[in-house]
């Protein structure tokens, strides 16, 4: 009986490695793969060894309070590969955790495919790229990361973005509006605050605030993206005179005019979906001082994936200071008001999607899992 290992740490991961396992569990229904990670895996027909929901956390402070389960978690991790001892493991993103169960992997002599390997959005220096010697093959959504690590000696394919997947999956855009009953000639805000309770805490109330200002000046729907658990949350701080859709955020953003958008995966479905975002962040002020410290900033001039991926601002980011209800108001507006803003936006959208792999010939999903089929079916695979 064929175990291979998945470990998959935060909501994006959860949902795409998902989609990864029904493929294989389609290609191999006798495999059977053990999983760390969420609701998307269990429902997508993983065994689970343990739930990392909530366990991805931004800064040194959030990450201290989930450090004993994190610690328990990976001591029961270690002690189940070294009795299972599985055919292959599967590490998607979560770098934290991940990288540090590498070497205890290839003690094992469990072949490792690194789906989502850290920091692959970055483009020139070294990090991530210590993970090389210690993976079988690693499967990237950025060409340039695969050219970086096969630099220095990786296997890495750059197999495209699984987003690209869920577009080609969702419904149109006008049969979506008539589902949530939004008129042709109505304006439709989607609004993303984020799946973390930190970024509830911390960037929802702006946003709550942003809206209720937009609403006496904007003839618009607003509606807010919630995932599993985080509708009756959510309704706490953006009160009763927004609509809350669950579980379909890409589906919003696809049938919407214009989004607020938290940096993160979100701000990449936002631009496959063609639709116009403005992205907001913010952070405790403790880890603002931790930002000014190392000088991150100045490493990273963008925070938004398709600005990151573009190398320039596409997309209007609000952070910090910044990051407040006036300012979301007006930027929102702005942005509505100026059409030929929109139009070069959407224009840019399509460089963002190339970059993602869609020309590609195959989905990241099928690549991968081919990628696993070779580490587990042939033995010259790894040689």
């Amino acid at each position: 009986m064929t175990k291979v290992f998945l470990s998959a740490g935060d909501l994006s991961g959860d949902i795409h490695c998902a989609m990864l396992v029904r493929e294989l569990l389609r290609r191999h229904p006798d495999w059977q793969i053990f999983a760390l990670g969420g609701e998307n895996l269990r429902s997508g027909g993983a065994q689970m060894l343990g739930d990392t929901s909530n366990l991805g956390v931004i800064g040194f402070s959030a990450a201290l309070l989930t450090l004993p389960r994190t610690l328990q978690m990976r001591a029961k991790s270690l002690q189940w590969l070294a009795r299972e001892k599985p055919d292959a493991a599967i590490l998607c993103d979560w770098g934290g955790f991940n990288t540090r169960l590498l070497s205890n992997l290839e003690r094992l002599k469990i072949p490792v495919c690194y789906y989502f390997p850290p920091r692959s959005w970055q483009k020139s220096g070294d990090g991530g790229l210590q993970i090389a010697p210690l993976c079988a093959r690693i499967a990237t959504p950025f060409e340039w990361s695969a050219q970086r690590l096969n630099a220095v000696g990786a296997r890495a394919e750059w197999v495209g973005h699984p987003i690209l997947e869920t577009a080609a999956q969702s419904a149109p855009r006008e049969a979506i509006r008539a589902e949530l009953g939004i008129a042709q000639d109505e304006t439709l805000i989607a609004v993303l605050p984020g799946s973390r309770a930190l970024e509830r805490k911390i960037i929802a109330p702006h946003v709550a605030g942003a809206i209720e200002m937009l609403q006496k000046r904007l003839n618009a729907r607003f509606v807010v993206a919630a995932t599993t658990g985080t509708r009756s949350k959510l309704r706490i701080i953006f009160g009763e005179g927004v609509e809350i859709l669950e579980n379909r955020a890409f589906e919003l953003l696809r049938a919407s005019d214009a989004a607020i958008v938290k940096s993160g995966t979100s701000t990449l479905e936002a631009a496959v979906a063609n639709c116009p975002q403005i992205v907001v962040y913010d952070v405790p002020s403790l880890i603002r001082a931790q930002v000014k410290l190392t000088r991150l900033q100045k490493k990273v001039p963008f925070v938004a994936m398709p600005n990151i991926i573009l190398e320039r601002e596409i997309a209007p980011e609000l952070l910090g200071d910044a990051c407040r209800a006036p300012q979301i108001a007006d930027t929102l507006l702005q942005l509505l008001e100026n059409p030929e803003n929109i139009a070069q936006m959407r224009q840019d959208y399509a460089l963002v999607r190339a970059a993602l792999g869609a020309n590609l010939p195959y989905t990241a999903t099928h690549r991968t899992a081919d990628l696993v089929d070779g580490i587990v079916t042939q033995p010259k695979f790894l040689s």
